[in-house]
């Protein structure tokens, strides 16, 4: 399949995955994924147009369906019916303020996933499963190691694939701060130097000053969280996603030296779930999509 069509199914199946997330939240706001899931399959419907050279365009949502079975011949669009109880579940959140139940939610979260495994198939000849949410990361270095954690993980290889998620996180932080390097040779997201090691400090005081040793330890790591929680928030990257992820990973701890040499141990029994590993995959591919979104040149 051609880079640009496996990047745009990635971006919908992104937008699916997003509307399950808030399919799942307090009943305030879950009615919002109807518009994530309709956006989803809106964006299939166009996408098979294209897939299937069809110039005609359609002036409705349920229009797709009769111009995409003519070119279909033997096959046919599926899901035409729980599609249109969507789309008028659509307007009436979008134009009359009304919230389906949650029960309507939960059956447009299935029936929406039908109609993409149903239909990839057969417009696009690949399952809706296999298509990748990292083919939308611009970032080689994260990508190619989001790929190695989700293979890793097939393998039964956990420790390697958690081990690949947290590179994965890190360098995508690291290359994109990298490629904001002003003439200073300073990145615009700085936030003080490193605090984390007091060497210095440790050999300056004897035994006798435990104490006072523990508190420069306990301030030093304060400071460095407080740097990291403000770069990140700085970037735009949900932190209470971050708390999750770093959580889901945090059975195995990775440290880069100055000069890129990994070291990476286990910290108490290694573990993650499928549902673990895809937690992951989308909270760094939402992330690397914030800060591809506003990507900007410095000008120096």
């Amino acid at each position: 399949m051609e880079p640009t069509l496996s990047q745009r199914l990635a971006f919908i199946k992104y937008l699916f995955s997003m509307g399950v997330y808030q399919s799942c939240q307090p009943e305030a706001v879950r009615g919002i994924s109807i518009l994530s899931f309709h956006d989803s399959v809106e964006l299939f419907l166009q996408l098979s147009l294209e897939k299937l050279n069809i110039t005609k365009k359609s002036q409705s949502f349920m229009g797709y369906w009769g111009i995409i079975n003519e070119a279909l011949k033997d096959k046919t669009l599926s899901q035409e019916e729980s599609m249109r109880r969507l789309n008028q579940a659509r307007v009436g959140l979008k134009h009359s303020g009304i919230i389906p139940s949650k029960l309507d939610i939960e059956a447009f979260r299935a029936t929406t996933l039908a109609f993409f495994d149903e239909n990839c198939q057969n417009i696009f000849q690949m399952q809706f499963d296999d298509v990748s949410l990292i083919d939308i990361i611009k970032f080689e270095r994260t990508k190619e190691l989001l790929r190695q954690a989700e293979s890793n993980f097939n393998k039964g290889l956990i420790y390697d694939s958690l081990q690949n998620i947290i590179l994965s996180f890190r360098y995508l932080i690291k290359d994109y701060e990298e490629s904001k390097i002003d003439r200073t040779h300073r990145s615009p997201f700085f936030f003080g130097d490193s605090v984390t090691s007091f060497d210095s400090f440790h050999l300056a005081f004897s035994s006798e000053h435990k104490k006072f040793k523990d508190f420069v330890e306990k301030v030093s790591k304060s400071i460095g969280a407080i740097q990291t929680a403000i770069k990140l928030l700085s970037f735009g990257i949900d932190y209470k996603k971050y708390v999750r992820f770093n959580s889901t990973v945090s059975s195995v701890q990775v440290s880069i030296s100055e000069s890129g040499r990994v070291v990476s141990y286990k910290h108490g029994e290694v573990k993650l779930s499928k549902e673990g590993l895809d937690f992951c995959i989308n909270f760094i591919v939402e992330s690397a999509l914030k800060l591809q979104e506003f990507d900007f040149e410095l000008e120096n």
